[in-house]
Formats: structure tokens, C-alpha cells, sequence
């Protein structure tokens, strides 16, 4: 032990693995132990204490199990279920997803502190232990919480577990404290050495940087390592702001103000300062309350704002949105048609076309759209055998623009979606750009002459883009 009662890194490692071991003997609710081999896999299961942290837990146990953050953390359209359920005020469902996005963001290096604290995988920690250690290291990291914080996360952690999971992380954290006040924590190695290969740099600068060893060599390899450190910078910054779309209405000092008088910080898009405004405080408040929706408002990038920009929409055109869902773009495209003109909406979900259906109903531009379930390859295999065979088949050459915004890797929006990055593999890459193409195809059948194919994606891979189009013809 060191003096003042902390422990040494030495003994905590040891309490680590003491702990560990003692737990994988016994059977009882919350242990930090690892599962037994072939044991079937339960849920975690913790106490209902109503606070912005033990909702934060909650909400990463559900993202391990396989959720998005968007979905968990209010980011996708109101408040996630857990934050309803524990009745948080809109001060904490921010500060929830803070530490959500957070977390997620930068689970790589906190698992690099954690590991290098106790000496044992995070993996073997039991799920509730192992996402309260992450959320607190990521607040006294991260965030600068004042250390004597550390006691909530303590008390948590007993409320959570049980009163020795809240002994262990009470070492791990007043250690990490004590690290951090004499500018010791662990840090991987700078990766300067001559001596690296391309796979250990890349390594080194995964968990510096909290993205996965295989992104971070393919970058190396396309841009060099400064380009390839500012864009994992860039990856790792908190948004500084959220897009709404805010048809029917229009952009102008009087909506902003209105705005303004319910705590909501707006101003214009830069690129689309017509009908885009980005919400720099407040959003969680109007999704609560429900305004966006009430309005017609609705939360969109401006990149997908630009996707519709670049394809033009103008009264009287006939448009085709090949892969429509969840159906943003479609809707910024049914406003620019301005009542004149139609849009077929395709897409494999019928679901997600039903509810695209709906809200152009509620925006009042139900009478320019329609909507078909299918498979843009085979909606094209089908034309070409014969003649249409149901509806929302056309023919051939038959629209005027066409938009085609493929599935992709969105390696291009991870400062956005902070789980992507834990979701990919090359091999997602080699399947999505073999898909891309062949929907690429399909959609250049549907063109009229002089018509206009605009192909987008969230990526920023040439495999995804640019070398996608190599070969085609203007028709």
C-alpha cells in the first residue's frame, strides 16, 4: 500500500486478480467474474436508481448487447427509453448523452487505462463493473470531474453489484486519481521508433486514438501519419451541433427567435440557410417536448441537405430515391418539388416506406409521392424481362434524377456515430462495395437521356466512391 491509504499499482493488480478469481467460484447476481465456458449468455440486470450516471450504465450495457447509441441516447428523436423511465431532467438527458457518446467514442483508450490498472482484461469483468469503471475513467479523464466524484461511483457501483464491487472499483479509481495528479497515467507508447512495423504504429496510435488497428493502417497507408492523426482528432470531437431541417417553414429571424424564447440556441446553415438551421443547445428539449415533430421540423445533416442540393429537385420533375429509408432525403426532396411533379420511393423496408408515407402525409406532400418495396437490382431485372408487372414499376429511361445513396461503411461520419467504428471490418468493406456497384448499375438503367444520377455516400473510402464510377459513360 502506499502511503495515505492509497493502493499501489502493484496491489491493485494482485486485488484484480484476486477478485476475479474468487468470483468465478461462486454464483451470485452482479459478480465481477467471467462467465463459466458454455454458460448461456443473461442480460445484466441492475437496481433502478434514478440518476443521470446509473441511466448512462444502463444505456452502455444495452449499446454491448448490440444497440446504437443514437438509439439509446435521445439522439435519434426523443428521449431512449431509459432516460423516459428514470424521468431525468433535460440538464442530465444531456449530460446521459455525453457520457454515452463518450464513452463509446473512446472505449479503446479506457480499456488500455483499466487493463493497465488492474492487469486483467476488461473482458473479464462482469458487464455492469466494466461499463461503470469506463464511465468513470472517461469523466475524470475526459471531463476533469472533481476526484472526490469518484465517491458516487463508488456508491454506484454497490448499488449496481454488490458492496465488493464497490470496494474494487474504489481502488481502481483513487489509483487513477492518484495517477493523474502526478502525470503517470498509461499511455501506449509514442509510435516514433524506426524499428515499428506499419501494423505496431498502427496499434500505438488505435489506442492513443480509440479507433481499431485496421482503420488506422489503412490510413497510414493512404494519407501518412499527420493527415491520418488530425483525421482521428477530427473523429473524436463532440458535434458541435445538430441539423434540422425546418420545412414548411422558412429560415428567418422571426424562427429564430421563437426558438430562442424556449431555450433552444439556433442559427442558420451555412449551406442551406434557407431551410437548415443547426441546433447548437437545446435539442434534447425540443425532442422531450415533442416541437420538432408538431411542427414539421425534423433532425437532418446538412450533408444529407447537400445530397438533395447536388440532385436539384424542381416542380414538374419525375425522381427516383432508390434506397429511400429512413426517408430525410425523400422528404427534403418532396419540399423542393413544391406540389408539382413525383417521387417514387424505393426501397427493401417496408416499414421504414410506411412511416415515410405518414410523415409526407402530415407535411402535406402525400400527393406527390409513392412508394415501392423492393430490390432496386431486381426492380431492374424485372423491367428488362418485360413489361411493368405491378406498382411502382416503370419503364426503363424513365426519370428525370435519380438518387442512389448507397448503404456504405460511413467511415466519413464517425465524429457523429461514435459506435460505427467499433462496428466495421475490411470485410464490411469488400461486401459494400461489391453491393454498391451493383445497385450503381441498376440505377443508371432508370435515367432518362440528359437525365442526372447522383450517386453518395457517408464515406470516405475511393473503394466506396470515386473509384465506383470508373468506366461509366454519361448517358
Amino acid at each position: 500500500m502506499q502511503q495515505g491509504g492509497q493502493p499501489s499499482s502493484t496491489s491493485l493488480r494482485l486485488c484484480a486478480h484476486q477478485y476475479v478469481v474468487a468470483a468465478a467460484g461462486r454464483t451470485f447476481a452482479g459478480s465481477a467474474g467471467p462467465r463459466q465456458p458454455g454458460a448461456k449468455k443473461r442480460r445484466a440486470k441492475v437496481k433502478s436508481v434514478p440518476t443521470a450516471r446509473r441511466a448512462a450504465v444502463e444505456q452502455l450495457l444495452r449499446v454491448e448487447e448490440g444497440a446504437y447509441v443514437a438509439s439509446v441516447a435521445g439522439l435519434a428523436g426523443g428521449q431512449s427509453a431509459s432516460t423516459k423511465q428514470h424521468i431525468l431532467t433535460d440538464r442530465d438527458a444531456r449530460l446521459v448523452t455525453e457520457l454515452v457518446s463518450g464513452c463509446v467514442r473512446w472505449q479503446r483508450r479506457l480499456d488500455f487505462v483499466i487493463e493497465s490498472l488492474t492487469g486483467a482484461p476488461v473482458t473479464r469483468l462482469d458487464p455492469p463493473l466494466r461499463q461503470l469503471l469506463r464511465l468513470a475513467t472517461y469523466e475524470l479523464l475526459e471531463l476533469g470531474v472533481p476526484h472526490h466524484v469518484i465517491s458516487e461511483h463508488v456508491s454506484l457501483a454497490k448499488q449496481l453489484m454488490h458492496p465488493g464491487a464497490g470496494a474494487f472499483a474504489n481502488g481502481v479509481l483513487r489509483n487513477l486519481a492518484r495517477l493523474m495528479a502526478e502525470d503517470a497515467v498509461p499511455r501506449p507508447a509514442h509510435p516514433t521508433s524506426a524499428t515499428l512495423t506499419l501494423q505496431q504504429r498502427a496499434d500505438l496510435i488505435g489506442i492513443a486514438h480509440s479507433h481499431p488497428s485496421w482503420m488506422v493502417q489503412r490510413w497510414l497507408e493512404r494519407f501518412g501519419e499527420q493527415e491520418t492523426l488530425d483525421l482521428l482528432r477530427w473523429n473524436n470531437m463532440r458535434p458541435a451541433g445538430h441539423g434540422v431541417r425546418v420545412a414548411p417553414a422558412v429560415v428567418d429571424d422571426a424562427l429564430l427567435h421563437r426558438l430562442a424564447a424556449e431555450g433552444v440556441t439556433a442559427e442558420p446553415s451555412r449551406f442551406l440557410p434557407r431551410d437548415f438551421v443547426v441546433v447548437r443547445r437545446g435539442l434534447q428539449h425540443l425532442l422531450a417536448k415533442g416541437l420538432l415533430a408538431a411542427r414539421g421540423f425534423q433532425v437532418q445533416d446538412e450533408s444529407a441537405g447537400l445530397v438533395v442540393e447536388l440532385l436539384d429537385p424542381q416542380p414538374g420533375d419525375v425522381l427516383l430515391d432508390c434506397c429511400a429509408a429512413p426517408g430525410g432525403k425523400a422528404l427534403y426532396a418532396l419540399q423542393r418539388l413544391a406540389g408539382q411533379g413525383l417521387l417514387l420511393a424505393m426501397d427493401v423496408h417496408a416499414g421504414k416506406l410506411r412511416r415515410l408515407e405518414t410523415a409526407a402525409v402530415e407535411q402535406g406532400r402525400a400527393g406527390q409521392l409513392e412508394v415501392h418495396t423492393a430490390d432496386l437490382r431486381d426492380h431492374v431485372n424485372a423491367l428488362m424481362a418485360g413489361p411493368p408487372a405491378g406498382p411502382g414499376l416503370q419503364s426503363c429511361d424513365a426519370f428525370d434524377k435519380v438518387l442512389l445513396d448507397v448503404p456504405c461503411s460511413g467511415l466519413g461520419v464517425l465524429s457523429k456515430r461514435a459506435d460505427l467504428r467499433w462496428r466495421r471490418s475490411p470485410a464490411d468493406l469488400a461486401g459494400l462495395r461489391l453491393l454498391q456497384a451493383e445497385l450503381l448499375e441498376a440505377a443508371a438503367q432508370l435515367v432518362r437521356p440528359g437525365g442526372l444520377l447522383v450517386y453518395s455516400t457517408c464515406s470516405i473510402e475511393p473503394q466506396e466512391n470515386e473509384d465506383q464510377g470508373i468506366g461509366m459513360e454519361p448517358l
